[in-house]
């Protein structure tokens, strides 16, 4: 009898000790003045099999830091200033070796090209949801190239070329790859919600995420990310390399992301994913007819972002 009554007495402590968690709020906290840093780095195999020279692969390694300032708050967000600390993208295929280092010998060509991306401002106006309403003087990333004494040719052919991976497009992509989007609602543990975002590729695409909220442990909150990446315009033409060509690729992503549940900015974000298809080279110039290549894509990139 005595043991029932214990029983009881901790059924009934118990039951104003342990409760549901809340469900949580997630957002972006926006101060103006703060500044964050994010480090990127990123592993990319592209194998094609192209018609007379069969399987072709190119790896593409690339690093950079980016910072990232809160300089304005708006209605839904903030005004952010962004700029390219530093930069270095190394591609190998069996075309040779391409190695551009903002920070490498100034001597090299490849290096001034990359560094004269560095220190300039572009504004982003991000939403404490995550998403990036707009990109402002977004050409100012380029502004530099025009300083290095190169011809009005080579100069283009060198704006094309970067802005394909660093542009407008590719850029608000990257960054919202980065911030994880977050639902207008509170969660709780296993909770999930949708967003879309577009591709940092240069051919129109597009991923459709399922996010879920794992697990949340005082300050910090763990989030999964599943996405289904597809081409939304299987006939835009994109310049690829001096050709034109169109895409169509589909294929999956997975996120894993550890959150400051306080501030809503991520501080790991670990991405992985894997695209299959067909590019197809348009006629022109030395390509009589079209032709069409399959290709497979996996990416790997680790992202962290610190508050300075």
């Amino acid at each position: 009898m005595k043991s029932l009554r214990f029983i009881a007495l901790v059924l009934i402590a118990t039951a104003f000790t342990f409760r549901p968690a809340k469900p949580l709020k997630l957002q972006y906290t926006f101060v103006v003045g703060d500044n964050y840093e994010l480090t990127q780095g990123s592993k990319q195999n592209i194998k094609q099999t192209i018609p007379g020279m069969g399987d072709v692969a190119v790896d593409i390694d690339l690093t950079g830091v980016m910072n990232l300032k809160v300089v304005e708050l708006t209605a839904t967000g903030a005004k952010v200033e962004t700029t390219y600390k530093s930069i270095k993208m190394i591609t190998k295929s069996p075309m040779g070796d391409v190695s551009m280092d903002s920070e490498g010998p100034a001597d090299n060509t490849q290096n001034k090209l990359i560094k004269a991306l560095t220190g300039k401002s572009i504004y982003m106006y991000l939403t404490k949801q995550g998403k990036v309403e707009k990109i402002e003087n977004a050409e100012n990333l380029f502004s530099g190239l025009g300083e290095l004494g190169l011809d009005e040719a080579a100069a283009a052919a060198a704006k094309q070329s970067l802005q394909q991976s660093l542009g407008e497009g590719a850029l608000k992509a990257s960054i919202e790859g980065v911030l994880v989007s977050y639902p207008e609602t509170a969660v709780n543990v296993g909770d999930t919600w949708k967003s879309s975002i577009g591709s940092a590729s240069s051919f129109a695409m597009k991923t459709e995420n399922v996010w879920t909220l794992s697990k949340q442990d005082g300050g910090t909150a763990n989030i999964d990310g599943d996405g289904t990446v597809v081409t939304t315009d299987k006939e835009k033409v994109t310049p690829v390399n001096g050709m034109n060509a169109k895409a169509d690729l589909n294929g999956r992503q997975a996120m894993k992301a550890t959150i400051n549940v306080k501030t809503g900015w991520p501080t790991e974000v670990k991405t992985l994913s894997e695209i299959k298809g067909v590019m197809t080279l348009l006629a022109g110039g030395m390509i009589p007819e079209d032709m069409a290549i399959p290709m497979e894509i996996t990416s790997e990139s680790t992202f962290t972002i610190v508050k300075k």
